[in-house]
């Protein structure tokens, strides 16, 4: 997000008028959160097999749930704004 958040902020300067609403809400929560989902669908990717192959008490499967925990919340992070974004909440 680090990375991500100069590159939203300056989407949306060149997304947004100087007077009256976007057109396009949802380009700044895209570029913001591009680079985290991505990182988070692969952690997704990576770790479902894990936990089907790994044996119950190991590291292994125990990094593989915690790094689902963190995929989750990354996707529920970024969908909050991209609903309302869109004007789903409001």
């Amino acid at each position: 997000m680090f990375l991500t958040g100069p590159a939203a902020m300056f989407a949306m300067l060149l997304t947004y008028p100087d007077e009256g609403p976007s057109p396009r809400p949802w380009v700044m929560p895209l570029v913001f959160f591009s680079l985290p989902l991505l990182f988070a669908s692969l952690a997704l990717r990576l770790a479902l097999p894990v936990l089907k192959s790994a044996p119950q008490p190991s590291k292994d499967r125990s990094s593989a749930a915690v790094a689902l925990c963190i995929a989750g919340l990354m996707f529920a992070l970024a969908l909050g704004p991209a609903l309302d974004a869109i004007g789903l909440f409001g």
